[in-house]
């Protein structure tokens, strides 16, 4: 199981590398295939390598802001655990297993690309806004804010979420975190 340290090291060198902190273009940058397809609701995402070519499949019935945090999650598995997934894939079949700890690495990783540390130091020193308030501006799930959470205390922050979400949380139905019509 890879620590704290070593996801957010993994992604600073990314962004650095690539200047960007995008999943799109990252995937593009690495030679990481992003499909869209229709899987009804049988699954939300999952990363593949299948005869050397890296992919990671997204369900096109996701709302936009929903995909891009699962393509982050699931770029967290192509850069951490590449290995497994020349073994067996990352087929979110399991819906996101609360008990696996690949899940939560990969959660750690979406995090910590898609959140900035200064982007969220600057909405939290604003009075007037909570931890849902700033998530909700920042476009992401509470759960995927607890996440970024852990990172930043492992920073050396002192910052606490109200409460403390299971690596799981993406089988749920996140589409509350946004202010947009469905």
């Amino acid at each position: 199981m890879a620590n704290i340290d070593y996801i957010a090291s993994v992604v600073e060198q990314l962004i650095e590398k690539h200047d960007t902190r995008d999943p799109h273009e990252l995937c593009k940058a690495m030679r990481i295939k992003v499909r869209y397809k229709d899987c009804e609701n049988l699954l939300k995402a999952y990363f593949v390598i299948v005869s050397r070519i890296k992919s990671i499949v997204i369900n096109n019935r996701i709302h936009s802001a929903v995909q891009r945090i699962l393509l982050a999650h699931e770029l967290g598995h192509a850069v951490l655990h590449k290995e497994l997934a020349l073994l067996r894939g990352f087929q979110e079949f399991e819906l996101f297993d609360a008990n696996d700890p690949t899940e939560y690495e990969a959660n750690l990783f979406a995090a910590e690309l898609l959140i900035e540390d200064e982007e969220l130091l600057d909405l939290l020193n604003d009075d007037d806004k909570s931890f849902f308030s700033v998530a909700r501006e920042l476009s992401v799930p509470a759960e995927l804010l607890d996440f970024k959470f852990r990172v930043m205390k492992r920073k050396g922050y002192r910052i606490e979420a109200p409460y403390i979400s299971q690596s799981d949380f993406l089988k749920n139905d996140i589409h509350g975190c946004y202010d947009v019509e469905y």
